[in-house]
């Protein structure tokens, strides 16, 4: 490692005790303008590495707000104080949800990806940034979609996946079903999941549904070129450890995929106790700083690794 990069390392360490971020309210996006909160570290000058986080499926705010749970705002606040910056933002569904669903069709494009390239290329563009060091991680669909991110934008130097499915989305829904289903303490019949699954459908326009519960990431996965970090609750009942062994049999093969496995977390990252149900959602808990504390190293040593291939 070179010496530049061992003192990022020490100031990582450094900055996750003393140091003090500011955040502030940006916009970016002209035909769907958007707001969000730009948190970057008070440790000097910078210019510092930032994660843009994209959210899972619905309406969500910057914070991915669930209850009393805020957990984009929790990772934001922690990878802050290990000198990371991060960009959150409100996605599209939210801000202008009224103008979305007067449209006929709309695709995964205009409700994810189109707004996480622009959140990247606003990123880069701001001051006390280093251009060189965006990472995007992205949250359930959000996680699931990052390859599709990565084609579609040159600058990121590395992606997380924070529970992310790597099998269609209808396999996954239908599994979410038969679980929620099942918590009243006997199985699941099939009608009662093809009902579920016929109320979504019947909820969004044909062409978005095929698209979103037809489609497979892993071999889109294969061509990102950069690396790749995967995270994994045991206690998640809506991705399961079924997509994460998914992803670690496509990839994991690869020198520039990693993978870890926190067998007491939830969808939200949040420590648990026994057989997860909806209701522990709604009770205030942090997201693990185990899953931060592995954000922050995946950004030093993904930064560290693009220093040592320049020449």
């Amino acid at each position: 490692m070179k010496l530049s990069g061992i003192l990022l390392f020490a100031a990582f360490l450094f900055c996750a005790f003393l140091c003090a971020g500011e955040e502030r309210e940006i916009g970016f996006g002209a035909e769907w303008p958007l707001k969000g909160t730009l948190t970057v570290p008070d440790g000097g000058n910078g210019p510092f590495p930032l994660v843009v986080l994209v959210h899972g499926s619905g309406p969500q705010d910057r914070d991915e707000t669930l209850g009393p749970n805020r957990p984009f705002r929790d990772i934001a606040r922690d990878l802050e104080r290990a000198g990371v910056a991060t960009l959150r933002y409100d996605k599209r569904t939210r801000a202008h949800g009224a103008r979305v669903a007067k449209l006929n069709d709309y695709s995964l494009d205009e409700e994810v990806i189109d707004d996480a390239v622009l959140a990247v290329e606003f990123a880069a563009k701001q001051e006390r940034i280093d251009p060189g060091r965006i990472f995007v991680l992205g949250h359930s669909l959000g996680g699931m979609l990052l390859p599709r991110i990565a084609a579609a934008t040159a600058i990121p130097a590395g992606y997380i996946f924070m529970a992310a499915p790597s099998r269609p989305m209808k396999t996954v829904l239908e599994e979410q079903f038969r679980y929620l289903i099942g918590l009243r303490g006997t199985p699941a019949a099939d009608f009662e999941i093809a009902a579920g699954l016929g109320e979504m459908k019947r909820s969004v326009p044909a062409g978005y549904w095929r698209e979103f519960s037809e489609y497979v990431p892993l071999d889109d996965a294969k061509l990102v070129g950069r690396p790749m970090l995967f995270l994994q609750g045991g206690r998640d009942y809506q991705v399961t450890e079924e997509d994460f062994s998914g992803w670690k049999q496509a990839l994991g093969g690869s020198p520039s995929a990693s993978f870890r496995f926190y067998g007491n977390l939830n969808h939200l990252m949040q420590k648990g106790i026994g057989k997860a149900k909806p209701q522990e959602y709604f009770v205030p808990a942090p997201v693990d700083s185990r899953v931060t504390g592995d954000i922050a190293l995946f950004v030093s040593a993904a930064a560290a690794r693009r220093e040592r291939a320049e020449p």
